[in-house]
């Protein structure tokens, strides 16, 4: 099971401050082997806001649970991708890494005197330009937090040219990190004229979505959040970047607001941040209460299955975990194809065989949650694998050595006297697809651990009656 603990549970383990933290830490490490801890580049946002050097003792703890198991968006290539690399390394790159914007030397130079990545940001900052007066357009200028337009200016916002505005958002940006006090009333101006209250959201409901279309917006949430990011409908949306301003958002809009007393504009973003990163996970964890509701609202309202716990609700299921792991192997499949939940049952035309398809009350190997039982010809199959309803685009290096290196502890070695996951060797392999996979033979019973040509999924097909 993929993991993903926010910073601030991080920091909670790290320093050992608080009972439940002290007596969790050493479960996960025991359980480590069984499940993958991961981290992301919103670790290293929230990292670089400190200003002390315990940032790097505390990324050294880090590593003894995430290893490297590093989630990051590529934002030439506009993906997000598993990477090997640990958070010292990655901290040490980030730091390093220029992010100040000159937004009125991007609109002022021609484009040839721009890089690709100039012209991308300078695209980026037009669009939102535009946006701004097309969604914002009946709101005085005058009304905005720290307005510098004079009565002159402008009637309404929609009537002011771009460079003024782009002067005016350059000049909040800078101010916004240091003074909370901005991003609230910038909130409560656009709450005022377009929700003011009347459109909200619960982790159990996405009523608000289509509700919306009634409000002065004209939009469902969801449309609103792509016409924000793409107003002329000809740009190539990441899913990123429309996560994160979905998640954003909510708070602006007053859908799901932070309390008045602790919202900030970078921490808001950061936030977004690690909700998109973890949704590329089985569960993630806070115990920041705002976090996990718009979290629970915008999995639900896209489809994404990924947990979210509370931490007192981790720490109380992993007990469930660690106590299931310790069973034996044949026990546990046993108890679940008699007890798990049956998502399905189908004949086939072709061949004398039927499939039932179950729902594991656990992840076996840390990474398999669906039985397939198929009878054929008085032979039984069980096929195992993983469906997990998330934005994960596979697989990480680990989980293949999870799997195999379990395997290995529970059936010994293969029949060509594989032991252990040889790191280098089979990390190749799997890069290059030419992975062959694992085979046991074992009293009658045979194990095959491999990818699914039809589908690239790792699965393990055990055989019974040959």
């Amino acid at each position: 099971m993929r993991i993903y603990f926010d910073k601030q549970i991080f920091s909670h383990l790290f320093k050992q401050e608080q009972d439940k933290y002290c007596f969790l830490l050493p479960k996960l490490y025991r359980a480590a082997s069984n499940n993958l801890f991961c981290y992301s580049h919103a670790h290293l946002l929230d990292l670089k806001n400190d200003t002390t050097n315990i940032k790097f003792a505390e990324l050294e703890f880090m590593e003894t649970l995430v290893a490297d198991n590093y989630i990051s968006y590529h934002g030439i290539e506009k993906k997000t991708s598993f990477y090997l690399a640990k958070p010292l390394e990655t901290f040490a790159s980030e730091i390093n890494t220029v992010e100040n914007i000159d937004i009125t030397s991007l609109l002022s130079k021609d484009s040839e005197d721009l890089s690709e990545l100039e012209k991308m940001r300078r695209d980026g900052i037009k669009n939102a330009m535009s946006n701004i007066k097309s969604n914002y357009g009946l709101l005085n200028p005058l009304e905005l937090p720290y307005s510098s337009f004079k009565p002159e200016d402008a009637c309404f916002l929609e009537d002011l040219p771009i460079d003024k505005l782009s002067g005016y958002f350059k000049e909040l940006l800078d101010k916004m990190e240091d003074n909370k006090s901005i991003y609230k009333q910038i909130r409560n101006t656009s709450d005022k004229y377009i929700n003011n209250g009347k459109y909200t959201a619960e982790a159990d409901n996405s009523n608000f979505n289509l509700d919306l279309k009634d409000s002065l917006l004209g939009k469902t949430f969801l449309d609103f959040v792509e016409k924000n990011l793409n107003p002329d409908g000809d740009k190539y949306v990441s899913r990123q970047d429309f996560y994160v301003n979905a998640y954003c958002i909510l708070d602006l809009l007053g859908i799901c607001k932070e309390p008045a007393k602790s919202v900030k504009f970078n921490n808001m973003l950061n936030d977004g941040f690690h909700s998109y990163y973890s949704a590329y996970t089985d569960m993630v964890v806070s115990d920041d209460k705002g976090f996990l509701k718009k979290t629970k609202i915008l999995y639900r309202l896209l489809g994404i299955e990924t947990k979210v716990c509370h931490i007192d609700e981790f720490i109380e299921t992993f007990d469930f975990y660690i106590d299931n792991e310790n069973h034996d192997f044949s026990e546990l499949l046993r108890y679940d194809l008699e007890n798990g939940i049956v998502l399905g049952s189908k004949k086939s035309l072709q061949f004398n065989r039927e499939t039932i398809t179950i729902k594991t009350a656990l992840d076996y190997f840390g990474l398999f949650n669906r039985v397939d039982n198929m009878t054929e010809d008085k032979v039984q199959y069980y096929y195992m694998y993983s469906e997990r309803k998330n934005y994960s685009p596979g697989l990480f290096f680990r989980e293949f050595e999870m799997v195999i290196n379990h395997s290995y502890d529970l059936f010994g070695s293969d029949v060509n006297s594989r032991g252990k996951f040889d790191w280098e060797n089979e990390k190749a392999q799997i890069s290059n697809l030419e992975w062959p996979g694992r085979l046991w033979k074992l009293n009658g019973l045979i194990l095959q651990i491999e990818v699914n040509k039809g589908n690239d999924k790792l699965g393990m097909l055990i055989t019974l009656g040959i």
